[in-house]
């Protein structure tokens, strides 16, 4: 997204006035998951979607996900961070409402990048 300014697509977590800050304990990890958790956190690092930081304040602890092709996912679990967000009040559309919008045209396309949900750029207060 090279050429659009910063304001259009920087995005920042709002939190209720009243948020406390919430430090979760990290989950344990099955051992024979750890390597592949190690290699791809440091992926991430080397890429630059994540940074290393001196003190983190808001902790959150990541989950290893089994998938039937014998691969394993790595999450975060923002459940509690979630719980103090403030909703968005344009959430996005539900998919009924856009098959239904698409419904009378002869022609569409599904565009789907690679990682998307990593191409957005976080706020650097975060």
């Amino acid at each position: 997204m090279k050429g659009l300014e910063l304001k259009f697509y920087l995005h920042q977590i709002n939190l209720a006035i009243d948020a406390k800050l919430i430090q979760q304990r990290c989950y344990r990890i099955n051992l024979k998951y750890a390597t592949h958790v190690k290699e791809e956190i440091t992926k991430l690092l080397k890429i630059g979607f994540i940074r290393p930081l001196k003190q983190a304040t808001w902790l959150r602890p990541i989950v290893v996900v089994p998938k039937k092709n014998r691969k394993i996912q790595v999450y975060v679990d923002y459940r509690k961070l979630n719980m103090v967000t403030i909703i968005d009040a344009f959430p996005l559309p539900f998919t009924d409402g856009i098959l239904n919008t698409i419904a009378m045209h002869g022609m569409y396309s599904f565009l789907d990048s690679f990682s998307g949900y990593n191409q957005i750029r976080m706020h650097p207060d975060l």
